[in-house]
């Protein structure tokens, strides 16, 4: 009888805490909390967690994963003026941008965080918003792009396409359609200048300007290189209603305010080309103007080691250097040489910028003379060159 006593109490005992249990001031059941995640990214499977985390609005969420983007362009942009490269920054950048995370493009699908792709001085940046858009940032030859889109593929082909935008478009800021625009043209710019192609550059200013394709033409050789078309940083673009402004820096235009108008639904530079233009033109074209000249003389030398003298003439140069132009002394111009030589020397004349012309002497006798003039006509003697050596 004992053990079925205590077989009793125990059941009895067992019962009395059930009671308990169901009854006033109990403890609530333990809820189970699933991990929130950011929507449509896939992560491996983590264990639970009694963090919880708001759901926000479409807005709300695309205006975080905007400011996290900049949060790590701005420490992307303190480790490319470190070390020259944006490449090996993932680490560096992350611990650089406090909570947000920074992962390669690689880890995009299975991490939360801001994707980093770089490329020497090139740089990408992704973000998925909780709302589902991409949004991303593209960093190019001075040049801050931005995109979105529903796709990965449709916010990087926005960020990439040539057409610098200032924001995100009209959910961030109301002129975006016009920044767009404006970095187009300052694009295109810098393409007509990096292709010395008159006609592009002559057709993004507007009609009001005084120089003409002639003048310009005059000013500047068709084909001359004057910038790189990845050689310029934008900024500060400010949109009224027809008329804008925009600052460019560049190692040809250092730290210019440019003016814009709109012009059927476009817009074009409003600028003085000629006055634009010509001297930075001016600049490339004596260098240039010195440069041909030495590919000229180890012409001469070449031609003087065949034939022991200067005596022979332009044809002779010409099929030693095809790549060379020469004309006759009465056509001079700029990237063409005129050659005249006697037995003991020779002289060689070409044009700079507008107004100055360079010659060298090659003698039996001596060093090569250099010298330059305002006219062709002062240097088209070897007596004349001398008498306006450069030293």
């Amino acid at each position: 009888m004992e053990p079925a006593r205590r077989i009793l109490a125990l059941s009895a005992f067992a019962l009395a805490l059930a009671a308990c249990g169901s009854g006033p001031g109990a403890a609530d059941p333990v809820l189970k909390r699933e991990p929130i995640r950011p929507a449509s990214l896939a992560v491996p499977e983590v264990a639970p967690t009694t963090t919880t985390t708001a759901v926000l609005d479409p807005l709300g969420a695309d205006h975080i994963a905007q400011t996290e983007l900049r949060s790590v362009l701005a420490a992307a942009q303190e480790w490319y003026a470190e070390n020259g490269t944006f490449d090996d920054g993932i680490g560096p950048v992350g611990a650089m941008s406090g909570e947000t995370t920074v992962v390669s493009l690689s880890e995009v699908a299975a991490r939360d965080g801001v994707a980093y792709d770089a490329h020497g001085s090139r740089l990408t940046l992704h973000r998925r918003s909780s709302s589902g858009t991409w949004f991303c940032i593209d960093i190019r030859g001075g040049t801050t792009d931005h995109g979105f889109g529903d796709t990965f593929q449709d916010a990087l082909a926005a960020c990439t396409d040539g057409v610098p935008v200032g924001g995100w478009g009209d959910p961030v800021s109301a002129t975006g359609p016009d920044e767009a625009a404006i970095g187009g043209v300052v694009r295109a710019l810098f393409d007509a200048l990096a292709t010395g192609s008159i006609d592009a550059a002559y057709d993004l200013v507007s009609a009001g300007s005084a120089c003409r394709p002639p003048d310009l033409e005059a000013l500047w050789p068709a084909g001359l290189a004057l910038a790189d078309s990845a050689d310029y940083q934008l900024s500060d673009i400010s949109v009224f209603t027809d008329t804008a402004t925009a600052s460019v820096s560049s190692s040809v235009l250092p730290d210019s305010a440019l003016s814009f108008e709109k012009s059927d639904g476009g817009w074009l530079l409003t600028i003085d080309p000629c006055l634009l233009f010509g001297p930075i033109a001016a600049e490339q074209m004596d260098p240039a103007a010195r440069a041909l000249l030495e590919e000229g003389l180890i012409a001469v030398r070449s031609a003087f080691v065949m034939q022991s003298d200067f005596a022979f003439g332009s044809t002779a140069l010409a099929e030693m250097e095809p790549s060379l132009t020469f004309v006759p002394a009465a056509e001079i111009r700029f990237a063409a040489l005129s050659y005249s030589g006697r037995p003991a020397e020779g002289l060689l004349i070409t044009e700079g910028s507008p107004g100055r012309f360079y010659c060298a002497v090659e003698s039996l006798s001596a060093v090569t003379v250099y010298g330059e003039g305002a006219a062709a006509s002062e240097l088209d003697t070897p007596a004349r060159c001398r008498a306006n050596a450069t030293g």
